[in-house]
């Protein structure tokens, strides 16, 4: 059994060389690891802006974090007053940096109504509702529902001629809501 002893001898001594090698390697990773939030920030933890106005408690500029929702947003403000109209809002749609979200007021609150009539009926299209502009001249439900949707997403309408940005609204169309409609 001599013979072998060497060469036991020799693997057991490569073997524990290894074994230490790799001990000291694994030591040395784990004291360069990074703990998962040491600095670094997730994405939904990032500040935005978003501006709330309308039939709130308390409109203004607020700054939120990316992961919440338009409902939240609303909350920041201090909520929605009696007469808001939450039909037309998505209070689950995710905010982005500078949207602005707008609260309507219910018809039969005295808000929008009242205003409408002040304007020889023309309808108001960054306030009324599916069914109101359902009113205007070839907008059907579907277009209404698509017009709701946009200014929701995007914001008020800056001018008539941005009905235009809507999936489904040409020239033609766009000349026969000019009529009817205003901001």
């Amino acid at each position: 059994m001599p013979m072998f002893r060497r060469p036991m001898l020799v693997l057991a001594a490569v073997a524990l060389a290894v074994l230490l090698a790799g001990a000291m390697l694994f030591r040395d990773t784990a004291e360069e690891a990074v703990p998962l939030d040491a600095g670094v920030r997730p994405a939904e933890e990032q500040q935005i802006t978003v501006y709330v106005s309308g039939a709130v408690a308390k409109p203004g500029v607020v700054a939120m974090k990316k992961s919440e929702r338009v409902e939240q947003a609303i909350a920041v403000c201090g909520g929605v007053l009696p007469q808001a109209d939450l039909a037309n809002v998505n209070l689950a749609q995710p905010l982005k940096d500078g949207m602005q979200i707008r609260v309507p007021e219910r018809a039969d609150a005295g808000g929008s109504a009242a205003h409408m009539a002040q304007n020889d009926g023309k309808i108001h299209i960054n306030t009324a509702d599916e069914k109101k502009l359902d009113e205007l001249p070839g907008i059907g439900p579907t277009m209404a529902k698509r017009i709701v949707e946009y200014r929701n997403e995007h914001g008020p309408f800056e001018s008539i001629d941005d009905l235009a940005k809507v999936r489904g609204i040409g020239p033609e169309k766009l000349e026969k809501i000019r009529e009817k409609a205003e901001l």
